[in-house]
């Protein structure tokens, strides 16, 4: 097994842990900064298994970019981390704030040519490539079911995009290049969210978040996750989630676009408020 992936799943275990722990900790008064609004704040990592594809022409220009995968790069998994922030308030709004961020890297002898950014990388030889990628999201639920421990709460926000692809390599036209180009969008999302609250402060939710922009692509998002205040003011979560999303600009007869879907197994830490 890869060891960064041991180092992630003995987190996870050792949270789990904490979770039993917390169970026989004696109830105490949590803080509160209003009785009308409850807040968590905290900070996740996440091991990421992508895929993707990129075609980056240069002023749209026919014949300047061709398609190319991130495993044609040899890109693979890797780690993050990200930030959020979740209020709940007078028990029937929800806002949900999260700054994810991570890099990927590759180095690979490429099996095949392409053009990226009317530069020429033939097969044959060795790329080192570099993606950064920053992913924000803001939602508002209301809650329209509360029956019996379950939540059903519809939403609304939007998620930003943003990556910077960098290829190092030789060039047919430049000899050994360095090539950047930075890609972002803008997605309005509609979403549902379902949760389940167990006693002892626990939690269980599915979030399912999407919108099609017709001409300008579309971005799906799943996440299932099981959240604890072992103690009070302290909540530990772990989750599972998969992020896609398609990005295309209009303007150009030959426009950039980007691809990119993203498996995360999380864990997490967050303080009550």
């Amino acid at each position: 097994m890869h060891a960064r992936l041991r180092v992630f799943l003995s987190v996870v275990g050792l949270l789990w842990i904490c979770l039993g722990v917390g169970e026989r900790v004696s109830a105490a008064e949590s803080f509160q900064l209003s009785p009308y609004a409850r807040f968590v704040l905290g900070m996740e990592f996440s091991y990421l298994w992508p895929m993707g594809d990129f075609l980056i022409p240069a002023g749209g220009r026919p014949g300047s970019g061709s398609r190319v995968g991130l495993d044609d790069l040899g890109v693979g998994a890797t780690e993050g981390a990200s930030v959020f922030l979740c209020g709940r308030i007078v028990e029937r709004h929800f806002l949900d704030a999260e700054y994810l961020s991570y890099s990927l890297t590759g180095l690979k002898n490429l099996t095949k040519t392409f053009r990226f950014h009317n530069k020429t990388y033939v097969a044959g030889e060795t790329v080192e490539t570099r993606l950064d990628m920053d992913w924000a999201r803001l939602t508002y639920g209301y809650r329209v079911v509360d029956l019996h421990g379950w939540a059903i709460v519809p939403r609304i926000g939007a998620h930003y995009v943003a990556n910077a692809l960098t290829v190092n390599g030789m060039t047919k036209e430049e000899g050994t290049y360095s090539n950047t180009r930075a890609l972002d969008g803008v997605f309005p999302v509609l979403g549902l969210e379902a949760k389940y609250f167990f006693p002892l402060g626990a939690e269980l939710s599915l979030q399912l978040e999407g919108m099609h922009m017709i001409t300008r692509g579309g971005l799906a998002t799943g996440r299932f996750t099981a959240l604890w205040e072992v103690i009070p003011d302290l909540v530990l979560t772990v989750s599972g989630s998969n992020r896609t999303a398609q990005y295309q600009e209009d303007h150009q007869r030959l426009n950039n676009e980007w691809f990119q879907s993203v498996f995360a197994l999380t864990a997490g830490v967050g303080f009550t408020f």
